[in-house]
């Protein structure tokens, strides 16, 4: 495991927690392998360039519904094997419903693999439940 790796993955998760708080869905697809699987809570699974592409353009497109005033990554250090690197832990967040101004504090458990490639840290498999 190598302090580069470490450091490199960290700033994977600060632009991932900076591009989510500002809803920058162009910086949140490119942090992702064309190759990534994402399972959503609820939702049906996101596979592959097309259906990342696709669902990452809908969401560029809908209309603002809530302020995102805090979010950010509780994880644990992340455990490197070769090109991949897997990590756990907790999304924290805070927002507000900008219909009627409530405010929630949703906290998801995360669970996700990175893959380095062509030298950069991607997320490869994500997926993230309700949790405490």
């Amino acid at each position: 495991m190598s302090s580069a790796d470490i450091a490199a993955i960290k700033q994977l998760r600060a632009r991932d927690e900076t591009a989510s708080k500002a809803g920058d869905y162009a910086t949140l697809r490119s942090i992702m392998s064309d190759e990534a699987v994402v399972l959503p809570p609820g939702g049906k699974p996101k596979v592959g360039k097309a259906d990342l592409d696709a669902t990452f353009a809908k969401l560029s497109g809908a209309p603002k519904t809530h302020e995102v005033l805090e979010y950010r990554f509780d994880f644990s250090e992340p455990e490197i094997i070769g090109d991949v690197a897997i990590e756990y832990g907790a999304i924290v967040g805070t927002m507000r419903n900008l219909a009627d101004g409530v405010v929630s504090s949703p906290r998801y458990n995360a669970l996700r693999v990175l893959r380095k490639e062509g030298g950069q840290w991607r997320v490869y498999r994500t997926m993230w439940a309700p949790g405490g």
